[in-house]
């Protein structure tokens, strides 16, 4: 199934287009979206520029973390509330099989992950 995101213009969130349907809901799209929404393309502009300095590493790329950084918001977003530690050993195996090219091993990649996970847990809770 292919998803396609849409922004409300009054929050960051992203919703597919399958999950609205056309004229299904007579409510404000604001109102019907979950609060575990994320909006991806946000959380992946903010760690174009916070990418440096997760790793004491020089020559990385923001590709090399890439990856990991997407695991770590899916893990999120797929976790339903489990901590980091009870997700790690599938997490290790999913980067295997999602690291392409990165120059990032699992133990560098694990802290980018987890990383990404803790930003949106806090995000939530500020909210």
């Amino acid at each position: 199934m292919r998803f396609e995101s849409h922004r409300t213009h009054h929050s960051g969130f992203v919703v597919s287009s399958s999950a609205i349907g056309a004229g299904r809901f007579s409510r404000p799209l604001d109102s019907i979206l979950s609060p575990d929404a994320v909006d991806l393309d946000a959380e992946m502009s903010y760690w174009r520029g916070h990418h440096r300095g997760l790793i004491d590493r020089t020559g990385l790329r923001f590709g090399d973390y890439e990856p990991a950084l997407k695991l770590g918001l899916d893990a999120y977003m797929r976790g339903h509330g489990r901590s980091f530690s009870e997700m790690e050993e599938e997490l290790r195996g999913c980067y295997r099989r999602v690291r392409g090219a990165s120059r990032l091993d699992w133990e560098e990649a694990r802290v980018v992950v987890a990383a990404a996970c803790e930003r949106l847990r806090l995000h939530r809770r500020t909210q």
